[in-house]
């Protein structure tokens, strides 16, 4: 198996992201939605690269494509439409300060015809950008949840890879029992030293996913505050 951290780089840079009108959307999108419509996901899964791949490893690799398609579809979301919630943050701003100006023009009798109206505009403003605020720290936490999801699968993976070890093992040490020639004593050594070799490297890949996943952990938790205190 490859270097974990190599392989999740190498798929992230293979993410194409399209339907740019849909990602940038002020309302909630599904996130299964935002993966096969606003990214290649399918495309990636079923190019031969992957297809020619052994069951568990084919298994393995689609987990860290789906991971990573969704992962650049919610952060480039989150991006846009924190930069959009920043334009109505700014227009609000300018409002403001258009409506000072005229408050210093006009007359006491207009100030208290038209004031409710200007405040009721602004207001509307506010909750607008604070709506599209919000809708991008939900495809933060959404983001946060897809890598819980593939911990859980590679968790699976990691399960199957071990019982068909297991079972390689079984096999190893009885034909062992049998007998045999010296070449394949030699031979299933050989593989025995390989299983070790190749159950040491998923140890360390599953230890880099569980340091990634608290620090993921740790982000969804203060992008959650930061979301209730906005709601508040």
């Amino acid at each position: 198996m490859e270097d974990s951290k190599a392989l999740f780089e190498y798929w992230y840079d293979r993410v194409r992201l399209k339907n740019y009108e849909l990602i940038t959307d002020s309302e909630h999108v599904p996130t299964p939605k935002l993966r096969h419509e606003c990214t290649n996901y399918d495309e990636l899964r079923s190019i031969p690269e992957v297809q020619q791949l052994d069951e568990l490893e084919r298994s393995r690799v689609i987990t860290i494509i789906k991971y990573e398609c969704t992962a650049k579809v919610l952060q480039h979301r989150a991006g846009r439409l924190r930069d959009r919630a920043h334009e109505l943050e700014a227009a609000c701003h300018e409002q403001d300060q258009q409506n000072s100006k005229l408050l210093g023009l006009i007359n006491a009798l207009r100030e208290k015809l038209f004031g409710k109206d200007k405040e009721i505009k602004r207001l509307e403003a506010r909750i607008a950008s604070l709506a599209v605020e919000n809708e991008a720290f939900r495809s933060e936490a959404e983001n946060s949840k897809a890598e819980a999801e593939l911990r859980t699968e590679l968790e699976n993976l990691k399960k199957k890879y071990n019982a068909i070890e297991k079972r390689r093992q079984e096999l190893a040490k009885n034909n062992q029992s049998l007998g045999g020639r010296v070449a394949h004593t030699k031979k299933y050594k050989q593989q025995r030293d390989e299983a070790i070799a190749l159950t040491e490297q998923q140890k360390q890949q599953i230890a880099l996913l569980i340091l990634e996943s608290q620090r993921l952990r740790e982000e969804n938790e203060r992008l959650y505050k930061k979301l209730n205190q906005l709601e508040r």
